[in-house]
């Protein structure tokens, strides 16, 4: 694909004091800057004024070669090796990068997934889901394993057991006394907790009820949302998989801007054209401007 731009060359040629005669017999396969190095060397002074003015001005490397148009865009852009390529991306907003997320398959973008740091897909899937739904999704033994994790404070525990609604908190009594519910055998159960060694208490966490564990889990993982991070990536991706793709990859928006551009970095060259098509006219001016000039002269139709 070539930029036209015939009118502006018209222009170009108005602006050296080159009639259309001697553009086309002197210069009709030359580049601009030779055009321009040839003008400037006769002593035509508007050669060299121009070349400064459009080599050092974003706006008028946007108005000269329609920078604006995004199949220029993709046109100059096509050109780049994948290094400089790349670094186009960053340039982009998070909402312009999840675009060329439709590009990979399902299948890819759940692999890319497995691999994003915890963090990150924790925020995904809170964007993706309520977080009563998210608990609902954990499986018995996925909460049995979160019960028991070093990192899972006793006391944390032991405050959201005593937080619980009260049928559900007189319930849980009962079944771990065998006897009914009173004041004295509640306060008696959680004294013994407190004495209970760290390691033991968690393996008796890990045996009670699922439905008590997931009502600890809920309540532990909203006073606080980093608990979600001791779960497994499998555990999140899978939940992801539930949904459509269009719908999975909404949320990934509030992924790292350095995750999004890794996972681009992945399309083939033609489509990380594409999604590098969407930057700011004058962030690609510049970019052109710091040592990729050729790119315009080779992109020309002449």
């Amino acid at each position: 694909m070539s930029l036209v731009i015939d009118a502006n060359m018209k222009l170009f040629a108005d602006r050296m004091n080159i009639t259309s005669t001697r553009m086309i017999q002197d210069y009709g396969l030359s580049t601009v800057e030779e055009i321009i190095e040839a003008e400037a060397e006769r002593g035509n002074t508007r050669a060299v004024k121009y070349a400064r003015e459009l080599y050092h001005s974003p706006e008028k490397l946007i108005k000269f070669f329609e920078l604006g148009d995004v199949e220029n865009k993709f046109a100059i852009i096509q050109k780049l090796d994948d290094k400089s390529r790349i670094k186009l991306l960053p340039k982009l907003i998070n909402e312009e990068l999840v675009m060329g997320l439709h590009f990979f398959t399902q299948e890819k973008l759940l692999q890319m997934l497995m691999e994003t740091d915890i963090e990150e897909l924790v925020r995904v899937v809170m964007e993706a889901f309520p977080l009563q739904e998210i608990v609902a999704m954990f499986t018995e033994e996925e909460l049995a394993e979160f019960m028991q994790h070093d990192d899972l404070e006793k006391r944390d525990v032991i405050d959201q057991l005593k937080a619980m609604p009260p049928e559900i908190f007189q319930n849980f009594i009962e079944g771990v006394t065998g006897s009914e519910y009173t004041e004295e055998n509640a306060n008696n159960l959680f004294a013994s907790f407190e004495k209970m060694p760290d390691d033991k208490f968690k393996k008796f966490m890990s045996m009670i009820d699922p439905d008590i564990q997931r009502q600890v889990t809920f309540q532990l993982t909203k006073a606080k949302p980093d608990y979600l991070t001791l779960f497994k990536n499998e555990t999140y991706v899978e939940m992801l998989n539930k949904l459509m793709k269009p719908e999975m990859i909404k949320p990934m928006v509030v992924l790292n801007q350095e995750t999004l551009v890794n996972m681009i970095s992945e399309l083939p060259a033609e489509l990380m054209s594409v999604v590098a098509s969407q930057i700011d006219s004058k962030d690609l001016a510049k970019f052109i401007q710091d040592g990729h000039m050729d790119l315009l002269e080779e992109a020309l139709m002449i």
